[in-house]
């Protein structure tokens, strides 16, 4: 068979789609076969991402619908600053949740992402090392120890009111 040299769409590699397992990705593209699987794979995975970011920002804002400007903002949050839909959802929930921030100055955006990103990203690391120092440790077992005590004794002093021996010495 002849060569027919393609680029993989996803990882933009040069092979031959005759000599290598390749799949048609429509308007005359191809990609590795690994390549579409394991894009195929992510698909699912960002789209809930995005899913529960939107829905998240929806309960936040009391909003039926994304407006145009919060779409744009995630838009360029994910190309700009590469960050993930569920870094920017665990960033907003943490900045509103966890830390107790209103919406109020939020101008029904999410601009203070960028801002506060790190933060969170810190926050969520220090969660994951405590989880890691509790799971490499060994179950607690408490020492048990008994002690007895005795029940208290009380001893009552009456009060003299006289001493006879005293009265035949004073006489």
């Amino acid at each position: 068979m002849a060569k027919k040299l393609v680029k993989c769409k996803y990882c933009q590699q040069v092979f031959d789609r005759n000599a290598e397992p390749a799949v048609d990705v429509g308007g005359r593209r191809y990609a590795h076969k690994a390549c579409y699987e394991q894009y195929q794979a992510q698909i699912p995975l960002q789209e809930k991402e995005y899913q529960a970011l939107e829905l998240y920002i929806k309960k936040l804002f009391n909003l039926e619908t994304l407006s145009a400007k919060i779409r744009k903002q995630i838009k360029d949050y994910r190309e700009d600053y590469n960050y993930t839909y569920s870094g920017m959802l665990k960033t907003l929930y943490w900045w509103y949740e966890i830390k107790g921030n209103t919406t109020e100055l939020a101008n029904e955006g999410i601009g203070i992402v960028p801002f506060v990103y790190d933060d969170a990203c810190k926050y969520y690391y220090n969660i994951y090392l405590a989880k890691l120092a509790n799971d490499a440790r060994e179950t607690y077992q408490p020492v048990v120890t008994t002690v007895e005590i005795a029940s208290p004794r009380v001893y009552v002093q009456t009060k003299r009111l006289f001493d006879i021996e005293e009265e035949g010495k004073h006489e």
